[in-house]
């Protein structure tokens, strides 16, 4: 996925279209952009799921999930 920096906001954000055409945008703190970036510069952006973590996740709140109703695990 590609988007496009279309302007930086005063709270710190930025927004983002998606690249191209622009149809949808999203704010982000600045601080994730590489220092130097430029209203118009595009950007590859991936998402990876992190099974191991999401798995953690998902235990720990079934664990507090169990404490708060009385269950036993």
């Amino acid at each position: 996925m590609r988007v496009q920096l279309d302007k930086f906001e005063d709270n710190e954000m930025v927004v983002l279209l998606l690249y191209p055409g622009g149809r949808r945008s999203f704010d982000v703190p600045r601080e994730l952009l590489p220092e130097g970036a430029r209203a118009g510069d595009v950007f590859e952006v991936s998402f990876s799921r992190d099974r191991e973590e999401t798995d953690r996740l998902a235990a720990e709140n079934k664990s507090l999930l169990d404490d708060l109703l009385g269950r036993d695990g």
